[in-house]
């Protein structure tokens, strides 16, 4: 898909066919181009908190004829945006509390012909916990690198099913360690974040506290490998 990296690609591969999407901080607007132009979607919304990604996307979507399928919006976040023949919501290149943020304040997150493609900058875990707090289930999980860094993107809906919130689940997800070739890079990111916090609170004064913490450190660390 033209002008899509890695993070973007591995966005629009997951989205499903859909007659309406909804990317929340669009950015660019290339990922609604991209998904307009590859038949994803009929009709794309670019939605942003602020106007000067909208004037991008939209000469963005101009330069490629694509304005009489898509719409630019000023929104914060899914306000805004009824859920009337939209049954796809992107937010992407967010941390993971902001996009959880997102999400709560939504009206209608809390329907399941809504498929959410969810792709966190920082903070997955927490993500995941409240996708897991709220009955979300993650239906796919697939990692990328772009720029040098490792993220995961998420396919999730709302399944008023309960995920049991394990060290497992809440730090791996869904991810197919099988078939997914960055997975186990992924595992690794996870397990050598663990470690250097484990090394710190080693090397911190001794407190009640801290032996405190490295003991819950050391056997997530111990559970995750």
């Amino acid at each position: 898909m033209e002008h899509l990296d890695a993070r973007l690609g591995t966005i629009a591969a997951m989205t499903p066919r859909c007659r309406a999407v909804a990317d929340i901080g669009c950015d660019h607007g290339l990922l609604i181009a991209a998904l307009l132009e590859d038949g994803r979607c009929d009709y794309g919304i670019a939605a942003d908190i602020n106007p000067q990604p909208l004037k991008k996307a939209r000469r963005e979507l101009e330069r490629r004829g694509l304005t009489a399928q898509s719409e630019c919006r000023l929104t914060n976040g899914l306000c805004g945006i009824a859920p009337v023949g939209v049954d796809a919501v992107v937010i992407a290149g967010m941390g993971g509390e902001l996009i959880a943020d997102i999400l709560s304040r939504w009206d209608y997150t809390e329907n399941p012909t809504v498929t959410y493609l969810l792709q966190p900058m920082t903070r997955p875990v927490q993500l995941r916990q409240w996708l897991y707090a709220h009955r979300f289930t993650l239906q796919e999980e697939r990692c990328c690198r772009a720029n040098g860094k490792l993220y995961s993107v998420m396919r999730a809906q709302y399944t008023g099913c309960p995920t049991e919130e394990t060290p497992t689940a809440l730090y791996y997800g869904a991810l197919d360690f099988r078939n997914d070739p960055l997975a186990g890079d992924y595992r690794a990111q996870v397990l050598g974040r663990l470690q250097r916090r484990i090394t710190g609170l080693v090397e911190a004064k001794p407190t009640s506290e801290r032996d405190e913490e490295l003991t819950r450190a050391t056997n997530l660390l111990l559970t995750l490998r």
